[in-house]
């Protein structure tokens, strides 16, 4: 092949290509793209083709470009065979193909780290012959990983014919915004054993925070008195609670086996929302609330937390422990403890919040087996059911 298109190729530019000569291309494209950076010598490369699995990514949408970004960092944090499944405005019933490569330097002096990039581009006639598509693309022995971007039930029958395949699927949907029976089909074990939502992702650090407070036996009891759970969110939608801090209730409620109890209100507030929920404890009965309010106009227009706040029921009074950021764009979390045996002086500790790439890159790089995870499954499908 012509330098031009090898060039065209390691910069990330996509090579149309026939849908039957997807592997043939990229052997013949791989060889030449080695050359132009200095040749593949095998003890010396200086660039190196890396695949951990293959990532099928759908984005049957208009705003498919939007995620372009996205899938590049994702990438380059864990280099895959990326197979990206789009809409096309094609009249005829066909899907075209184009390939290219995604490349970066890890650290000076080192070889291009490269992943494969297919993208798939089906006709609104043609979504049914995406999974036939996608089959062959896919390399032996290595696991299979699905990324949704939209909701399920708009193609369920793809959707249910690639989760009941893929090893994993990372449901990644909008929030706010996404109805709960899109959740529930797009997060459906049935359909795929290990299926998880991305916003669970974006809670590593508060559930990591939360935990420390309890986490020396001498603290175990003071998880069964706990009477109330207040969670402070920013949405860019602050009428309803973000599924992030949804999450974060459920998580907890799922890991300390609390009860369902009633039925959870959503309330408008004069500055956003606050929802509420019922839970039967070892103890007694206990409220949890989330408090969302808007996005200021100089952050992000993405759903965050800044706060939370356990009460609970000591034999000296009420015990508070409470997690806050100094300010909604602060990258830090303020700890402070108002409870017998606890230092009483806050604390501080970085904790950022995780952009998309982070959170779909951990996900991949996740353990498939996640039992607070499927606790907190029920209870979050649950609460959504009534935002």
């Amino acid at each position: 092949m012509p330098d031009t298109t090898s060039d065209a190729f390691l910069q990330g530019q996509g090579i149309p290509v026939d849908l039957r000569e997807i592997e043939s291309t990229l052997q013949q494209l791989w060889g030449p793209a080695a050359e132009m950076v200095g040749g593949p010598e095998p003890e010396h490369p200086n660039v190196t083709r890396i695949v951990l699995a293959d990532l099928v990514i759908e984005r049957l949408c208009p705003e498919a470009e939007e995620l372009r970004l996205v899938v590049e960092e994702v990438i380059t944090r864990y280099p895959c065979r990326a197979i990206v499944v789009r809409g096309s405005d094609d009249t005829q019933r066909r899907i075209t193909a184009e390939v290219s490569a995604v490349c970066h330097l890890p650290d000076p002096g080192l070889p291009q780290v490269c992943s494969e990039r297919i993208v798939l581009r089906a006709a609104p006639g043609a979504v049914d012959l995406v999974a036939g598509a996608v089959r062959p693309l896919l390399e032996a022995d290595l696991p299979f990983l699905l990324w949704w971007t939209t909701d399920p039930r708009s193609n369920e029958a793809l959707f249910r014919d690639l989760g009941d395949e893929c090893s994993r699927l990372l449901l990644d949907l909008p929030d706010p915004g996404t109805p709960a029976a899109a959740l529930r089909l797009g997060l459906d074990p049935a359909i795929c054993a290990c299926s998880r939502d991305t916003a669970w992702y974006g809670l590593t650090r508060w559930r990591q925070l939360v935990a420390q407070f309890f986490d020396p036996p001498c603290h175990h009891e003071t998880l069964n008195r706990v009477d109330s759970l207040q969670i402070e969110a920013l949405s860019p939608d602050p009428s309803t609670p973000p599924r992030l801090a949804i999450w974060l209730a459920a998580w907890l409620a799922g890991q300390l086996g609390w009860k369902r109890q009633g039925k959870p209100v959503n309330q408008s507030t004069s500055s956003g929302s606050s929802f509420r929920a019922a839970f039967l404890g070892p103890l007694r009965t206990l409220g949890m609330e989330i408090v969302t309010q808007a996005v200021p106009p100089n952050m992000p227009a993405t759903p965050s937390l800044v706060g939370v706040t356990i009460t609970a029921h000591g034999p000296e009074g009420v015990e508070r422990f409470r997690l806050n950021r100094p300010s909604p764009d602060s990258p830090d979390v303020r700890i402070a403890a108002q409870a017998p045996d606890y230092c009483r002086l806050p604390g501080m500790v970085r904790a950022p919040e995780l952009d998309p790439p982070r959170r779909v890159a951990a996900a991949l790089e996740a353990s498939r087996i996640d039992r607070p995870f499927e606790n907190a499954r029920p209870i979050a499908l649950w609460l959504l059911e009534h935002v």
